[in-house]
């Protein structure tokens, strides 16, 4: 998991840095390529946003665009896991948005709770944030961790959920002073795994 929190935390530190150098809001096209067949994406809805479905990811979540995949697998002592990211940013806003998930290794055993925790507490050291807030939930009847982080710049609002042996991080960061506490609402009240 440390593997998927560094790839996180490296992506959202670049995303919030090159965030910070824009200079000229506006809403980025389409990307030209399109998704993996496993990811589709809807007609945007009347917010403006679009409906993101991963079937890999066993997930539906509404963005502001469709997001970009990272995929990356990692060998480890406890069997190789595989960390999946999407992510994209709103350039008129800077905030960012991800979600992430990890599969492990079949024969690799962990606690649930711990790793709840273990996911939010090097999240939060991997963006060099100081944690603000952090609560226990269950959504959707998973356990779960929502968390508030800060750097000099940046909030970060996540939830870390456990569904069956998959972690599911989805966070929303933005500039300070500049939530929009119906925009975060909407991403995390959007997200929606199924089990299979």
């Amino acid at each position: 998991m440390s593997r998927f929190v560094v790839i996180l935390s490296t992506t959202l530190v670049l995303t919030a840095a090159v965030a910070a150098q824009e200079h000229t809001p506006r809403r980025p096209a389409t990307p030209a390529s399109t998704p993996a067949p496993r990811v589709t994406a809807s007609d945007p809805n009347d917010s403006g946003w679009v409906r993101f479905t991963s079937e890999l990811g066993r997930f539906s979540v509404l963005m502001p665009e469709t997001p970009t995949e990272k995929t990356d697998t990692t060998p480890s002592e406890h069997g190789p896991y595989t960390t999946h990211l999407f992510i994209t940013r709103d350039k008129i806003t800077n905030n960012v948005y991800l979600i992430g998930w990890v599969d492990y290794d079949p024969s690799f055993n962990f606690n649930k709770q711990s790793e709840l925790a273990a996911n939010r507490d090097n999240f939060v050291k991997g963006i060099e944030a100081r944690l603000v807030s952090t609560r226990p939930l269950t959504i959707d009847g998973y356990q779960a961790l929502e968390f508030v982080a800060e750097t000099a710049e940046m909030i970060f609002k996540s939830r870390v959920y456990m569904v069956g042996r998959r972690p599911y991080q989805i966070v929303i960061g933005y500039p300070k002073d500049t939530e929009n506490p119906l925009t975060t609402n909407r991403f995390f009240n959007s997200f929606k795994v199924r089990l299979s």
